[in-house]
């Protein structure tokens, strides 16, 4: 069947997220004089997802993909319901989460809590880098098919890492899983977005960094999944899965797929 649609994932498939987070913790960091704003990033990060874990919302968080940094500057707006104790218990998490960092780090001035939260939080709504090649590729792509977006985390944050991309208009559906409240790989996720584009499962491409989240996902319902390896070896050898090393690649594939189509 002929390739109507292409589906994204945004974190680290169309922006810079994991590294963008370090830099926006390394940026507080510097607020503390004589610490290692480098070392200060492992130490946060360490402290962050220990308070996280031990929280009283790590079930459904783990459930609809939301990290720990992610935690540290949504306010969870916009959110489905699923969300509202996790919301309400989010501003302890962030003053936790900072205090602990800050006492690992030998920092006892409880001035520097909300001033590094501060600082993190205004580092990251700064917006996200692009990913080489990305803008082109979506552009593109958008001109010969119909797209979506399929994120998980928090819908508040989400939406402001794609806005700030300026590729949003190019999007015809998108769902995010902490508004839909489902989160990739169940199918249902996945559907969410297919509905929206009002195209089967067999006419659609999945493009993510994710093995488990975006390409397994994309299998168990029969998309076509394009897995953006970023240099790493595959998990599994599996021909249905084309690998690309950035998103810059997927031109090459969608055109291989519509050959193989045209020819029936």
């Amino acid at each position: 069947m002929a390739l109507r649609a292409v589906i994204f994932d945004l974190d680290d498939t169309l922006i810079v997220e994991e590294a963008t987070a370090r830099a926006s913790m390394r940026s507080a960091a510097r607020l503390a004089a004589g610490i290692d704003a480098d070392q200060a990033v492992e130490v946060i990060l360490a402290a962050a997802r220990r308070v996280w874990r031990a929280g009283p919302q790590h079930r459904v968080a783990v459930d609809l993909g939301i990290a720990s940094w992610e935690g540290l500057w949504s306010h969870f707006e916009g959110c489905h319901p699923c969300l509202d104790e996790l919301a309400a218990w989010a501003p302890t998490y962030r003053e936790q989460a900072w205090t602990a960092a800050l006492r690992d780090l030998g920092l006892d001035d409880p001035g520097f809590v909300s001033a590094m939260a501060d600082a993190y939080e205004k580092a990251q709504r700064g917006g996200h880098p692009l990913v080489d090649g990305a803008a082109d590729t979506v552009r593109n792509t958008a001109a010969g098919y119909r797209l979506g977006l399929l994120t998980n985390g928090p819908a508040d944050i989400q939406r402001i890492k794609l806005g700030r991309t300026g590729l949003a208009g190019c999007f015809d559906a998108v769902a995010i899983s902490g508004q839909t409240g489902l989160a990739k790989p169940a199918a249902g996720a996945f559907e969410v977005v297919l509905d929206s584009l009002r195209v089967s499962a067999d006419e659609v491409v999945m493009v993510g960094d994710s093995w488990e989240r975006d390409i397994r996902g994309a299998l168990q319902i029969g998309i076509t999944p394009v897995w953006v390896s970023g240099g790493r070896p595959a998990p599994e050898t599996d021909p249905r899965v084309a690998v690309i090393s950035s998103v810059a690649g997927l031109p090459a594939v969608l055109d291989a797929l519509d050959e193989a189509a045209a020819r029936g």
